[in-house]
This record gives C-alpha cells, sequence and structure tokens, in this order.
C-alpha cells in the first residue's frame, strides 16, 4: 500500500499539503471513506473479481473522482467508452414493500419482503442505498449501513441515523439501492429509454468484477450524432441512450428520450466536435 494513499473514515478540515505521489508525479489520491475491506489496494485503471473496498467508496484523482462499482455485464472495448448506467429497476414491487409487518426502532426498520427484488435479500444487499418513508405526514430519507437476509418473511434495514420519527405499522417504505452496485452499458443491456447515465468505466471491465466507475473530471466519452462544439453555440455535453453523447438540440432532434440528461461539458473550443469531455455527474 503507498504511503500517500489516504485512507480514512470522517474526514474534517483541511488535510493538506500532501505528499507527491512517487510512482506518477502527480497528486496523491483521496479515498474516502476508507473502508478498505481486503487490504489490497486497488488503483483507478484495475479491476478485481474481489470486492476490495464497499460499493460506492470515493476515490479523488487530480481532476478527476471515481466510485467503487461492480459490474453485472462485461463493458469491452467499443462500449468500453460509452456512459454506464444503473441496472437497478425502479418498479413499485420495490418502491412500496412494506404492509403490516413494518416495524421501526432506533436505526432499523422491518420490511416485508413481498416481491422487492423477487424475494431475494442477500446480507448488506443494499448497502450504500437509501430507504425512505412518507407516511400520514411524516418524511424521513436514511442511508442504508446494512441489511439482513430474508427470514420469516421479513429482512431488517440498518440505516446511518435514527428515524426520529413514529411511523405507523404499515407504513409503506420506499428502498433504491446504491446506483454502483450494479452498473453496465447500455448497448449491450438495450437499456433504453428511461435509463440515466452514472459514470464511465476507465477500462474494460469483466462481468461481477469491481471497478472505479469516473463521475467527474477530464474524460474521452464516444460522441454520436451532433457532437459537442460541432453545432454552432452547443458546449453542453448530454447523455444518449446509447451511452454515447450528443448535443442538446442533436438530442432532442433524435426524440429518443424526453428528457435529455446533462453529463457534462466539452473540453476546448471550436467547432470541430469532440469527444474530450469534462464529466461533472457526482463530485
Amino acid at each position: 500500500m503507498r504511503k500517500t494513499t489516504i485512507y480514512g473514515r470522517r474526514l474534517r478540515g483541511d488535510i493538506g499539503p500532501l505528499n507527491t505521489d512517487p510512482v506518477r508525479g502527480l497528486m496523491s489520491r483521496i479515498i474516502a471513506p476508507a473502508v478498505c475491506l481486503t487490504g489490497v489496494y486497488q488503483d483507478y485503471d484495475e479491476q478485481d473479481v474481489t470486492q476490495n473496498f464497499t460499493i460506492g467508496s470515493r476515490m479523488q484523482v487530480d481532476d478527476r473522482i471515481f466510485y467503487y462499482s461492480q459490474a453485472v455485464a462485461a463493458i469491452v472495448y467499443p462500449n468500453q467508452y460509452r456512459m454506464c448506467v444503473s441496472t437497478d429497476q425502479v418498479l413499485a414491487v420495490n418502491d412500496l414493500i412494506s404492509t403490516t409487518a413494518t416495524t421501526v426502532v432506533g436505526r432499523t426498520v422491518t420490511l416485508t419482503v413481498g416481491a422487492f427484488q423477487a424475494g431475494v435479500v442477500p446480507a448488506d444487499d443494499l448497502q450504500g442505498g437509501w430507504v425512505e418513508c412518507n407516511a400520514a405526514g411524516i418524511y424521513a430519507w436514511r442511508r442504508i449501513v446494512s441489511n439482513t437476509v430474508v427470514g420469516a418473511g421479513v429482512f431488517t434495514i440498518t440505516v446511518d441515523r435514527p428515524f426520529g420519527q413514529i411511523f405507523a405499522i404499515g407504513s409503506q417504505f420506499s428502498v433504491h439501492k446504491s446506483p454502483y452496485k450494479a452498473v453496465t452499458d447500455p448497448a449491450t443491456a438495450a437499456l433504453v429509454g428511461f435509463a440515466a447515465a452514472v459514470g464511465l468505466a476507465p477500462i474494460e471491465v469483466d462481468i461481477d468484477y469491481f471497478f472505479w466507475l469516473q463521475t467527474y473530471g477530464p474524460c474521452f466519452i464516444g460522441p454520436t450524432g451532433a457532437w459537442p462544439l460541432s453545432v454552432a453555440n452547443q458546449i453542453d455535453v448530454y447523455y444518449h441512450q446509447d451511452g454515447t453523447t450528443n448535443s442538446l438540440v442533436g438530442e432532442y432532434a433524435a426524440g429518443a428520450q424526453p428528457s435529455p440528461q446533462r453529463i457534462g461539458r466539452a473540453m476546448g473550443s471550436g467547432n470541430y466536435g469532440s469527444g474530450a469531455v469534462f464529466l461533472e455527474i457526482s463530485a
């Protein structure tokens, strides 16, 4: 493990100046939250069949930011330079999963399984995701820390902070998995229409392998149609349904997505058109 890597569960205030990475001669990287599970350092250009960090761990490398992710399908060239999407579906069975068995105690909520995830909830499968409740004028949104496996038709979720409210038994909760839990390129998964881009894979990734997904900073994304900068005044970059990018006017003309998703801005200037993008999804 390199001495210039900082692992910190909670970082507050200024932490600089940092040393220079002796291998690259660049700024040191910061990984937080530093939940390294194996003691093995995995850089942004490496994949691993073993999960070395918790899903959603954040790594900053110079101007770029990455989040630790898992590929639910192989990401290979040429789809490697397409934007990735989350495969977690927003469905009614996942959105309203509780009935009379709902019980809230401190930082835990016990929910009925029903049709949620086809009744299969592995231990800590929801870690890094979110749970919300909006019932009878009471609202709460909390980060999921852990979850139990299904037992007697229910499972229990532990969140980061107490709910601070008294929810009546039978209140309906919504569960959202981490957007980095199962990602893939949309061209392979044939996910079209209502699929939002979450980041870019900086390397080729094998199925079920773990890797660092770039969400912010300079990168190259395969363009399509009206490239950013190739159309007058079209500087912003928008996600196209196959993972490539388009200008706003080009995406509206394609009519493929009701609401084009802005993912960043073109780098440089001129009207040549470029796949060089400053990604701005999640910092």
